[in-house]
């Protein structure tokens, strides 16, 4: 069950770490994404004071993968105030559960972003999401 949870919030946070830049006229993070598994979607939005940082929000969870240790981060800011390092790439670090995730998502194309991350560079993981509308 922690791997399960370790993984919504990673996929979550990854896709709040790096979204692509609005300096990519083709490419625009913003809008609702699901990883491959579709367990959980992400609203990604423009956040900071100059509004150039990318947040992303925990909007939905699958019904049967819902439990007490992952909603109670349903409507919550996972990631927030992600750096644009170049276009169409984002980075950032979330802290959970005593954890620092440190990541790098690409949008890749107008409807894919790929997220990878790792915890004491142990774990690792490399997810896609995919825009859901």
């Amino acid at each position: 069950m922690q791997r399960k949870l370790f993984s919504l919030v990673l996929g979550f946070s990854l896709a709040l770490l790096g979204a692509a830049g609005a300096g990519a006229q083709q490419l625009d993070p913003i809008g609702i994404w699901e990883p491959d598994n579709r367990e959980s979607r992400y609203e990604f939005t423009y956040c900071g004071p100059n509004g150039d940082r990318l947040c992303a929000e925990l909007i939905w969870i699958q019904e049967d993968k819902k439990d007490a240790r992952n909603t109670k981060y349903l409507n919550t800011y996972m990631f927030k105030d992600a750096r644009q390092t170049r276009p169409g790439h984002w980075q950032g670090t979330v802290t959970l559960e005593g954890f620092n995730i440190g990541g790098t998502v690409t949008q890749t194309n107008a409807n894919t972003m790929r997220l990878n991350a790792c915890v004491l560079f142990v774990f690792c993981e490399d997810i896609r999401l995919r825009r859901v509308r």
